[in-house]
C-alpha cells in the first residue's frame, strides 16, 4: 500500500456536494497510520470529510503547517470530533498573527488541550516513511513571501519569516512526495532540503501552495527555472499557488 491523499478543503470545489473556502486541509491515508494535514479556516473541513466517507475520529495525527487561521480554523472542531490524535505544530505558531492589520491568528487552545499538542522544534520523523521537515534555511531570499506578514517575537511586532513552517514528507517505493500548505518559506528552498534529505530516490510527488498569486515576472523565473530542473513526476497546485483572493 501507498498514500493515498484526499483534499478536503481547497479554494476550489471539482465535486457535486463539496464546498471550498480560502484555506486548505489534506487527509493522508499512509501504510502507518491516518493523519491530516491542517484543517482549513473553518469547520467546513468535517462537513466534506463526512460527504467523503471519511472518519475523522479515526485519524492519528494532526499536523498543522504553521498557525494563519485559514490553515487552523478547524482545530476546536477537530479537537471535538476527535479524541485521540496528537497535534504537531511549532510553537511559534500560536503567536499572533497578522497580514496588513488583519488578524491571522490560529484559534486559542484551552488549557485542557494543551497535553495533545507535541511541539515540533526540528525536522521530525513521525513514523516510517513520514517526515515533518521544518527549520528550511532560505538559501533564495527571491522565493519567499513574508510582505505583509508579521508576528509578536519578544513582545514585539516583527515580520514573520514562518519559523513555524512544516512540510510533509512521505517516502515509498516509488520515491518520495513532498506536501506544502503555503510555501512562504519558499517552494524552491523547501525542495533543496528535501532533496537533501532524500538524495538517491527520486521526487515522485509535490502537492501544495506556492503563494505566488502576487509574484512579479522575475519571481516566478526563479520558482520555473528550478523546477525545470528537479521537476516531480506528479505536481498538484493548489490554494495559494495563483488564485486571487
Amino acid at each position: 500500500m501507498g498514500y493515498k491523499i484526499t483534499t478536503l478543503v481547497g479554494n476550489l470545489v471539482y465535486s457535486n456536494g463539496l464546498q471550498g473556502e480560502h484555506g486548505l486541509s489534506l487527509y493522508v491515508e499512509a501504510p502507518t497510520c491516518k493523519l491530516l494535514f491542517d484543517t482549513g479556516a473553518s469547520p467546513l473541513f468535517a462537513r466534506n470529510a463526512e460527504k467523503l466517507g471519511i472518519n475523522l475520529a479515526a485519524v492519528d495525527y494532526l499536523v498543522l503547517s504553521h498557525g494563519h487561521n485559514n490553515h487552523t480554523g478547524g482545530l476546536q472542531e477537530f479537537l471535538r470530533i476527535n479524541r485521540k490524535a496528537r497535534i504537531l505544530c511549532r510553537p511559534e505558531a500560536r503567536a499572533p498573527k497578522f497580514k496588513k492589520g488583519r488578524n491571522k491568528s490560529m484559534p486559542a487552545i484551552e488549557e485542557s488541550q494543551l497535553s495533545r499538542f507535541v511541539w515540533i522544534t526540528e525536522t521530525t520523523g513521525l513514523t516510517e516513511g513520514i517526515t515533518l521537515l521544518t527549520g528550511v534555511p532560505v538559501k533564495d531570499r527571491h522565493d519567499t513571501h513574508f510582505d505583509d506578514f508579521f508576528t509578536v517575537k519578544e513582545g514585539e511586532i516583527v515580520v514573520d519569516t514562518f519559523e513555524d513552517e512544516i512540510t510533509l514528507l512521505l517516502s515509498g517505493k516509488k520515491g518520495f512526495s513532498v506536501l506544502s500548505a503555503c510555501s512562504h518559506r519558499g517552494i524552491t528552498n523547501i525542495l533543496r532540503s528535501a532533496l537533501e534529505r532524500y538524495p538517491e530516490i527520486p521526487l515522485h510527488t509535490m502537492i501544495g501552495g506556492f503563494h505566488m498569486h502576487h509574484d512579479r515576472e522575475e519571481e516566478f523565473c526563479v520558482v520555473s527555472g528550478y523546477l525545470g530542473r528537479h521537476l516531480p513526476k506528479r505536481l498538484g497546485v493548489c490554494h495559494c499557488a495563483g488564485i486571487n483572493k
